[in-house]
């Protein structure tokens, strides 16, 4: 008899290992760096964000980038891959689209580290020391990018264990830094908000299918899922990296042209202030719809039930079954966002008057982060738990 592959005990050791790997790396500070002056600094939404992808709250060492340039990458890379026709989706190899997001994450890496050598506190400023913080960046990134690449190959979760061990670094830092009394409201909506994103990652919208090839007691159990958070927590996660891009526009029309317009866009779109905050929530929402839509695509959805011959139950083929679909998609989109945007707004309102201090007034975007992730990873585990438990019969 075939013995057990343990394939769950394999897969979690490899990543436990890649793990460690990354923890020891990830705090090596770059040469020639002021450490001074990064200490006590400050934390808002865009620096937690940071932090969940790259670990380091501080652009002070070696892998400061962390895995942001290839996760970036590969959600620009799957944001136009999805807008192409299924047509051309079925003509594009594996291998062609991590070439892709391989050069990109490259090109990225680069621009980030030259941004961020720009921006470094030196002991000793000077033209040598910028570029050999240049390429120790760009170094770094490609470990992190190696590591993330095999987790994903051999281990359990892909990106999402790196990611959980910065966020839980994040918390430890948080909490030893802060009083119980200071902890108390935001953890209390912690709470409550984990609950309900765990409800909407384990929970689908079941829409009953009639599939022409089933005919049997098994018919009944056929239907299209949909999660409640269709896209889980992406536009949370690259909502902040979006965010950047009409801060760089504004900022360079400010260098060369200042109006009062301009100025006060330059000095309030960020997310340390009302106005940018408004405006981050608002992108937010209509970033979740967005990406609902591209990556949950009801007109390539429907057209697959369409060429297969089957349909969902009570609903025509053709446009009634996509508009039906887009029905569905926008809906749970809708209520995604406005969950995710919710906690958004009642954490910057609270930070904003002063009820909670700014520096744990987000902890709760932080646990809806955490708790994603964790979903994800458990059914990945558990679906690696099932095919482990399979049995030949001869």
């Amino acid at each position: 008899m075939k013995e057990k592959t343990h394939l769950v005990r394999n897969r979690c050791l490899f990543s436990f290992v890649i793990i460690v790997i990354y923890f020891i790396c990830h705090r090596i500070p770059l040469n020639g760096i002021d450490m001074s002056a990064y200490d006590n600094l400050g934390l808002d939404l865009g620096a937690i964000l940071n932090m969940a992808i790259s670990g380091a709250g501080k652009k002070c060492y070696v892998m400061s980038l962390g895995i942001s340039p290839y996760i970036t990458a590969s959600l620009i890379v799957s944001i136009l891959f999805a807008m192409r026709t299924k047509e051309a989706k079925m003509r594009t190899s594996p291998k062609a689209i991590n070439y892709w997001i391989t050069g990109l994450s490259f090109i990225i890496a680069l621009i980030q580290s030259i941004f961020y050598a720009l921006e470094l506190t030196y002991v000793n400023r000077n033209l040598t020391s910028i570029i050999l913080a240049v390429f120790e960046l760009m170094a770094g990134a490609s470990i992190a990018q190696y590591l993330l690449i095999n987790n994903k190959k051999y281990g359990v979760g892909g990106f999402a264990p790196i990611i959980v061990i910065n966020m839980f670094e994040t918390l430890i830092r948080t909490f030893t830094k802060s009083t119980f009394v200071a902890l108390r409201i935001p953890l209390l909506i912690s709470l409550v908000m984990v609950i309900i994103m765990i409800f909407m990652e384990m929970h689908e919208k079941k829409i009953p299918l009639q599939r022409v090839s089933v005919h049997n007691v098994h018919a009944e159990k056929n239907y299209l899922a949909i999660k409640y958070n269709p896209v889980g927590f992406m536009a949370l996660m690259f909502g902040s990296g979006i965010y950047m891009i009409p801060q760089l526009i504004i900022g360079i029309i400010h260098h060369y042209h200042q109006t009062a317009t301009i100025n006060f866009l330059y000095e309030n779109l960020n997310m340390s202030t009302v106005f940018g905050m408004r405006i981050y929530i608002v992108m937010m929402f209509a970033f979740t719809i967005l990406l609902s839509l591209l990556f949950v695509n009801p007109k390539d959805l429907s057209e697959d039930l369409l060429q297969s011959g089957d349909s969902i139950v009570n609903v025509p083929a053709g446009k009634p079954t996509r508009r039906y679909i887009r029905k569905w998609v926008l809906l749970l989109s809708c209520v995604s966002g406005a969950v995710v945007c919710g906690c958004l707004i009642l954490c910057a309102y609270l930070q904003f008057n002063g009820i909670v201090d700014p520096t744990v007034a987000m902890l709760p975007t932080t646990f809806m982060l955490l708790s994603g992730f964790i979903c994800n990873i458990y059914l990945e585990i558990r679906a690696y738990h099932d095919f482990d438990s399979y049995k030949p019969f001869v």
